[in-house]
């Protein structure tokens, strides 16, 4: 994790090698990688990167990778009540999801992390229905590889990006969901993270990073907390969380690590996501 004390992001980039770097294996990238975030859901570019890391941290991203991590048989996506009514009555799945942070009448589930976490949804398919987490997936859905972030599994994503873009040429954009189109600190942390996530992994292997502004103001947030409990309790989800009730799952969005799947978007119809393959 890059931390207050280390150099300045800008030092990645300039300590981009001028010949490749020697290594027991062949090495793809000549240059720094790129990484970019996408800090509100308009500034998402399917086509100039390589990887897209869609992160709604509170809490579709998180909730995905709990569905799959309790083997889901299928996790199908999306962005209206309706539709997701008619595709569970099609394929007998059942309903999680939510309406302006509320649960639609019914559905078998919240969009809650922490209440699924104790579900017995072990081969059995779910529609997922959410305002922001499925719009922006549907937004990127043509992009070559979407990843679904957050940080309960930060580090295998961050892992996963950087193996998917290895030998292109575009880097990686990780794209925060914001909440109706707006951004907010809770995905901008998590992107920050794994950011992070991605210039360690990088490092370690001799390579730098090309850091845009966007991406070293996500670290340099995540920074600006004690503690990413801290974050969420003060950012925009977690106040909505609060609100409607529903206070345990800041802090169960807020473990870090505590998964090493890794959701990925296949495109459908209907759209779904399925875990990566290692």
């Amino acid at each position: 994790m890059i931390s207050a004390q280390d150099p300045p992001l800008n030092f990645w980039a300039s300590r981009a090698p001028r010949q490749p770097p020697v290594c027991a294996r062949p090495c793809w990238h000549t240059g720094p990688v790129r990484i970019d975030v996408a800090l509100v859901p308009g500034e998402a570019a399917p086509a100039r990167a390589d990887v897209l890391v869609v992160v709604d941290q509170i809490r579709a991203s998180t909730t995905l990778t709990v569905l799959l991590d309790l083997g889901c048989s299928d996790v199908l996506l999306t962005g209206t009540v309706i539709a997701a009514r008619r595709l569970a009555a099609t394929t007998g799945a059942l309903l999680a999801g939510e309406h302006r942070a509320r649960k639609p009448h019914g559905f078998d589930f919240d969009n809650s992390p922490s209440e699924l976490s104790l579900a017995d949804v072990r081969g059995r398919p779910v529609v997922l229905c959410t305002t922001n987490g499925t719009a922006i997936l549907e937004r990127v859905r043509t992009g070559a590889h979407v990843l679904v972030g957050a940080l309960r599994n930060a580090r295998a994503c961050a892992v996963a990006a950087d193996g998917l873009a290895r030998g292109g040429q575009r880097g990686i954009q990780v794209v925060c969901a914001g909440r109706n189109r707006r951004f907010v600190a809770e995905d901008a942390v998590a992107a920050g993270v794994i950011v992070a996530r991605i210039v360690e992994i990088l490092g370690a292997r001799g390579e730098a990073a090309e850091l845009s502004d966007a991406a070293a103001a996500a670290v340099r947030l995540r920074e600006g907390f004690p503690d990413l409990l801290t974050a969420m309790r003060e950012s925009d989800g977690g106040a909505t969380l609060r609100r409607i009730g529903q206070p345990e799952d800041i802090a169960f969005c807020a473990e870090e690590d505590a998964s090493a799947t890794v959701p990925v978007l296949r495109a459908g119809p209907p759209m779904r996501v399925v875990r990566l393959s290692p």
